[in-house]
């Protein structure tokens, strides 16, 4: 297990605050680490009964467009399912009547503290949508065949959409 001997915060952002420092190894050796430290987040995967609802918007960091299961970061101590049924209603303007949870995933563990909670959404109600104010988002709606070609094409490149594609299908495949 390795522990801090000394860090220090070199950037405090809206989202995110970068450590560096140096830790102690299991052997008494130390190493240099860069953690970037985030609150954590929550992603929903709305299904229809035939098709999955995701969102396709642009993001700045790979600056092209993704396709993405409504998202968005806990703030504080905040219920995770309380925020993904928040950004389900936000995003695509969905109520879901019954969610399933799909467990968590960590997406970059070398080097970022981040764990998105991943849920299901089923039993789904058309509601008003809001999406925050600097957020420009289609939503599209995806016919489950259409998702496991895409899958096995490797058309899905967001990683906690992935995983939540998978489990979905897992979910569906124990039903029967």
């Amino acid at each position: 297990m390795e522990r801090w001997t000394e860090s220090r915060i070199v950037f405090e952002g809206k989202i995110i605050t970068v450590r560096t420092g140096t830790v102690v190894l299991d052997d008494g050796t130390t190493a240099y680490r860069e953690v970037v430290e985030h609150p954590g987040g929550v992603c929903i995967l709305p299904f229809t009964g035939s098709s999955v609802i995701l969102v396709r918007q642009f993001r700045i960091a790979l600056n092209r467009d993704l396709l993405e299961a409504p998202a968005g970061k806990l703030e504080g101590p905040e219920d995770p399912l309380r925020r993904g049924l928040i950004e389900l209603e936000e995003e695509v303007g969905l109520k879901a009547g019954r969610v399933v949870d799909a467990g968590r995933v960590c997406a970059t563990v070398g080097f970022c503290s981040e764990v998105i909670h991943l849920f299901l959404a089923f039993d789904l109600e058309q509601t008003e949508r809001c999406p925050e104010p600097d957020e420009r988002i289609e939503v599209v709606e995806i016919p489950l065949a259409e998702v496991r070609a895409g899958l096995r094409d490797h058309r899905f490149d967001d990683a906690k959409t992935v995983v939540l594609l998978h489990r979905l299908l897992d979910h569906l495949d124990n039903l029967h």
